[in-house]
């Protein structure tokens, strides 16, 4: 352990650095902050995050989210100085479960550089203003526009939905004369365009909201002690099925547990559902209703 710890002490009056240049240091910061008894927080101006992928298209994320998270907190850690760096990363896309909803998938990583040791957390909403649409006149723009709760939620345009070099792309859109400018000036070059929600967080609330619950729950599961060892992060790893049939006790699909496993001496036990939930309905029953 190189005589840091693995108890929540650790952390005690150490400045945490968050690697964003969107503005996410408001929503995480004084979370963990006060969680983890920090001196302080602040943005790390010289982290370049847009390096590891940008959602209007001109960097292409290689690495999967879980990854590029981790990336942008090592860089952040090189390129400030800092011990304690955290960053995030988000993904938006269809929800498994139920395809026809979107869903906002983000993760946060803490990098602590004396040791290398990386806590991470990840975070599913349906929470969220995400989305893109073909247009072809200015009123059925401005109709997506009313959708996305612009203007409080910004708009990108460009020419078409997948960019491509040399396309101009217009984003941080939130001025209405701004975006039928924008519109109308690639209506007339291309034919169409494609208009999409700004996903970066200082230009979408929705997700901000949600990166700022992300830092909540986080929070709390990094100073859950271990029972056995009470190293810090005490964390769920896999959902355990099998939920009982309130009608004939036969195992559903249904999550009944959680596992928790600890990094530092990996010890594992299961815990219930935190919602209290003991059986499921007869509905959702393989044998009640096969």
């Amino acid at each position: 352990m190189n005589g840091i710890g693995s108890g929540i002490e650790r952390f005690a009056g150490l400045k945490l650095g968050v690697a964003t240049i969107h503005g996410k240091e408001q929503v995480i910061g004084p979370v963990l902050e006060q969680a983890l008894g920090l001196s302080g927080y602040s943005a790390i101006a010289d982290a370049d995050t847009d390096r590891f992928g940008a959602f209007s298209g001109e960097v292409q994320r290689t690495l999967d989210p879980l990854a590029a998270c981790e990336a942008k907190a090592r860089h952040g850690a090189e390129v400030s100085g800092l011990d304690l760096v955290v960053a995030s990363e988000g993904s938006f896309g269809p929800c498994p479960p139920a395809p026809f909803i979107p869903c906002d998938e983000e993760f946060l990583v803490l990098f602590d550089a004396r040791d290398g040791r990386i806590f991470h957390h990840r975070h599913v909403s349906l929470e969220t203003v995400f989305g893109g649409e073909a247009c072809t006149n200015w009123a059925q723009a401005n109709a997506f526009a009313d959708r996305m709760k612009f203007p409080s939620h910004h708009l990108v345009v460009r020419a078409r939905e997948k960019w491509k070099h040399g396309d101009a792309v217009l984003k941080g859109i939130r001025n209405e004369y701004v975006f039928r400018g924008a519109v109308e000036g690639m209506l007339e070059q291309h034919g169409s365009c494609w208009v999409e929600t700004d996903m970066r967080a200082m230009a979408n609330p929705t997700r901000m909201r949600v990166i700022a619950g992300t830092a909540v729950r986080f929070a709390a599961e990094l100073t859950s002690p271990c029972p056995v060892c009470q190293a810090c992060w005490f964390r769920i790893t896999h959902p355990l099925a099998g939920l009982p049939c309130e009608l004939c006790g036969w195992p559903t699909a249904s999550m009944r547990a959680y596992l928790h496993a600890c990094w530092a001496c990996a010890h594992t036990e299961s815990r219930p559902r935190p919602d209290g939930k003991r059986n499921e309905e007869p509905q959702h029953c393989g044998n009640c209703n096969p």
